[in-house]
Formats: structure tokens, C-alpha cells, sequence
């Protein structure tokens, strides 16, 4: 049996190189097909998964921010921009007393000055609270101390750009750097972060529109059985001014913007699909028609009709095969050099690589090119099949 098959690939293969030259125009429109699959299944999947990566890091179930600023903290979270809003303390004070309540800290958005020449300037201000916080900590080794009087850490981005200075001013006052996070992918890694008790020594100047008993973000986490969706409207009902995200919804205008995308993807890779099918099938039918006399003599010395389907079916997915590799390597070549060029990819802090879930996709964008090629030959390829021998070599 295994013999049977190579000899018919032996076969094939001549035949695909004997006509290399009108055989690379399907070679090519599969490749093109199969690169289109694979940038567009790696862009969603890198895309989605940064999305529910940033949303699963921050430790929280629900975030509470000014309905206002939703988007500006949208920004911070998922693609680092440097945001500054605030709402009144109170509503952390409503939300604490809640028995659904697991855990509950909040944050404060400054923006940094330059003053002098070791002012901390790239990233943002955050002033936490650290007896509550459970959002940074988790990114901090274990070995580094609870912030003190005077002191900071700063995100992965932040300790990068700082380099090897350890001690820097901000707001025009010293500041020991204690310790970096890990990176996240989050707007965390653009954070500098301070006690929220040293805002005192802030100036009103150096503050801007921040004034005392005012927070940027509440983060909540509930307790194990609450149901969030239940919590979010007990929420809602109770502070119809705030805006709240959950881990599920952070991120919905890219999603809607990633929806858009996709179905420009969607067209455009129907439409090559169908190109290639009817490429295929023009492909096949001059092949066939060409070897009519071929095959009925074949066909007259003993070759059944799954013989023949099989022999050119052989043609068929040796030629998509070629173009489906080819493809595989032009779809990564766009998804690593040319995803730069996209907002949304920049935005978000997307790294591209190879990993586990780019070689499934890539595997499965060839499969469905392959497919396509194979459907569009196996019409005039039947056809032949079916005509009488005697009927094939007169015609010939």
C-alpha cells in the first residue's frame, strides 16, 4: 500500500515540475491565500490575548473610575498612556462597607515635572496605598520592603529608563527608588509609585488638578461564590456617576475596532479564496484536457477511476502544499515585520514571536489552503475520471 502511494507522489511530482512554470501561478495564489489565514489568525490571537492578559494582571474583578474617563483609563491600562482623572473619595468609602467585598485599594494619577537633571519624566505617577494594594505587590520580589517615607518603586519600562541611578527627585523632592516590577504588559510597566500618604508633600503647583480626598481608580476584588455581574449593578445603583469595568469588558473599544479588522480580513481572504478555487479548477481542466489521451489509455489497460482521481488529486496537493509553505513564510514575515506599522499592535504593547499557538495556526491556515486547491481541482478531475476510455482516446 505505502508503495502504491509513493509511486503515485513519484509520479505526481514529475509532472508538477514538468510544468513548473503554469503550476507556480496556483503555487502562488495558495501561497497568498495561506498568508492572508495566517496574519489574520495571529493578529486576532495576539490581539485578544494581550487584551485578556492586561485584564487578568491587574488582580481585579471590577474597577470603579469616573464614567467620564473610562476610555483614559482604558489607555493606561492597556497601552500605557500617561492619563490623569479623578472622582471623590467617598465612593471608596461606599463600596468598602459591602459584604460582597473581598479586598478593595484604590489609585492616584499624577503627571511627573522635569526638575533638574535626575527628575523622574518617563511614565506615570501613581500613588498607592500599600496596606491595601494588591495590584503591584504581586509584580514585586518578595524580598523588597514595603514602601516608606520618601521612597518608590517604578515599572519594568520606568527602572529600564532610569538605568543604574537609584535616588532621583519628583515633584522637587528626593525619591529612593526601592525596588521594580516585573514586566506585565500593562500600563504598570510605565509607573512610577509612591505612597499615597507623601502626596501631602506635593505642591499645589507641582499637583495640578488633583486636590486632597480625590482617587483615579478603585480596583475590587470579590469574595469566592459573589456573582460580579450581581455586584457590578448593586454598584451601579449605589454610584450612578461612576463608570465601572469588569475583567470581561476592559478593552471594548479595541474589541470593536478588532471586529472592524477582522471582517476586512474576512473579505479579503473569501475573495482570494474564491480566486483560488477557480484558479485551480482552470488549472486542472487545461491538465486534464491536455492528457485525455493519457488517461484513456490507462483507463483501457486496467486503471480505475479512483486511480486517476488519486494520480491527479497527488498533483493537486503536492502544488498546494508548496504554495501552502510558501504562505506560512509570507504570513510570518507580515506578522513580525510589518505589524510595527499597525496602530492597534503598537498601542497595545504587542511582542511578536514563535510560539506554540503561531505554529498551530500557521498549520491550520496551509490546511485550509490546501483544501481550497483541492476542491477546485477535484471538479474537472471527476469529470475526466468518469469518461468512457475509448470515448477519451478518440477525442483525443
Amino acid at each position: 500500500m505505502s508503495q502504491g502511494v509513493s509511486s503515485i507522489l513519484a509520479v505526481a511530482w514529475k509532472t508538477v515540475v514538468r510544468k513548473l512554470f503554469r503550476n507556480s501561478v496556483l503555487v502562488l495564489a495558495v501561497a497568498l491565500l495561506v498568508a492572508l489565514l495566517v496574519f489574520a489568525f495571529l493578529f486576532n490571537d495576539m490581539v485578544q490575548e494581550n487584551l485578556e492578559a492586561a485584564s487578568k494582571k491587574l488582580g481585579a474583578d471590577i474597577v470603579l473610575v469616573p464614567a467620564e474617563a473610562m476610555g483614559m483609563a482604558e489607555e493606561f491600562i492597556l497601552e500605557s498612556s500617561e492619563k490623569t482623572f479623578y472622582m471623590d473619595k467617598s465612593i471608596l468609602d461606599s463600596v468598602r462597607k459591602m459584604p460582597e467585598i473581598d479586598k478593595v485599594t484604590f489609585q492616584v494619577y499624577l503627571k511627573t515635572l522635569a526638575s533638574g537633571c535626575c527628575s523622574i519624566v518617563a511614565g506615570q505617577v501613581v500613588a498607592i496605598d500599600p496596606k491595601t494594594d494588591f495590584v503591584v505587590r504581586p509584580w514585586l520580589p518578595a524580598s523588597v520592603p514595603e514602601l516608606g517615607r520618601g521612597e518608590a518603586y517604578v515599572g519594568n519600562y520606568v527602572w529600564e529608563y532610569l538605568g543604574l541611578i537609584s535616588t532621583a527627585t519628583l515633584f522637587g523632592h528626593p525619591i529612593k527608588v526601592v525596588g521594580h516590577l516585573e514586566k506585565t504588559g500593562t500600563g504598570l510597566d510605565h509607573g512610577i509609585f509612591m505612597r499615597y500618604a507623601d502626596l501631602s508633600q506635593v505642591t499645589r503647583t507641582a499637583a495640578g488638578s488633583y486636590s486632597k480626598d480625590k482617587i483615579s481608580i478603585v480596583f475590587i476584588k470579590v469574595k469566592d461564590g459573589v456573582n460580579v455581574e450581581d455586584l457590578t449593578r448593586k454598584i451601579q445603583s449605589e454610584n450612578p456617576t461612576v463608570g465601572i469595568m469588569t475583567s470581561g469588558t476592559i478593552g471594548t473599544d479595541i474589541r470593536a475596532t478588532l471586529k472592524d479588522i477582522l471582517r476586512v480580513f474576512s473579505v479579503t481572504i473569501l475573495v482570494s479564496s474564491l480566486l483560488a478555487v477557480l484558479l485551480a479548477w482552470s488549472t486542472f481542466s487545461a491538465i486534464t484536457n491536455e492528457r485525455r489521451r493519457e488517461i484513456g489509455i490507462l483507463r483501457a489497460i486496467g486503471a480505475r477511476r479512483s486511480h486517476i482521481v488519486r494520480m491527479f488529486m497527488a498533483e493537486a496537493a503536492i502544488i498546494s502544499c508548496m504554495g501552502g509553505l510558501l504562505g506560512i513564510l509570507g504570513g510570518q514575515f507580515l506578522i513580525h515585520y510589518t505589524a510595527g506599522d499597525f496602530d492597534l499592535l503598537n498601542r497595545l504593547g504587542v511582542s511578536t514571536g514563535i510560539t506554540m499557538a503561531s505554529v498551530l495556526f500557521s498549520l491550520l491556515a496551509m490546511a485550509a489552503g490546501v483544501l481550497v486547491c483541492l476542491l477546485g481541482a477535484l471538479v474537472p478531475i471527476v469529470r475526466l475520471a468518469r469518461m468512457e476510455p475509448l470515448l477519451a482516446i478518440k477525442e483525443e
